[in-house]
């Protein structure tokens, strides 16, 4: 799992490609992720992909697979970290648009 993160973000905050993160959202939960820097997201905007798991802030939970059930990769699901508001207009959940924070973990 990974953090896109822009240039001028990553470099602020001494964070390099590949390091690992913690993106917390707001209300203090967060996930643990590698950084990806990249032009793709603007300046003071960071993504993460939504279908991950396996990890649940910082801690592998491979052993709760069942023998060779496990994927082969594993990671943060984002709305672990993200807010459990919603649009009131469209009733979709908040969790795909959140502030955050990230810091090298």
């Amino acid at each position: 799992m990974f953090v896109e993160i822009h240039p001028r973000d990553a470099n602020n905050n001494g964070i390099k490609d590949g390091d690992d993160v913690w993106v917390e959202g707001a209300e203090a939960a967060k996930v643990k992720v590698k950084a990806m820097i990249t032009r793709r997201v603007g300046s003071g905007v960071a993504f993460m992909p939504f279908h991950f798991a396996g990890h649940m802030q910082g801690k592998d939970l491979r052993d709760k697979y069942p023998e060779g059930a496990d994927p082969y990769i594993l990671g943060e699901a984002a709305n672990t970290a993200m807010t459990y508001g919603y649009d009131s207009v469209t009733q979709m959940q908040e969790s795909k648009c959140s502030l955050c924070r990230i810091t090298k973990a």
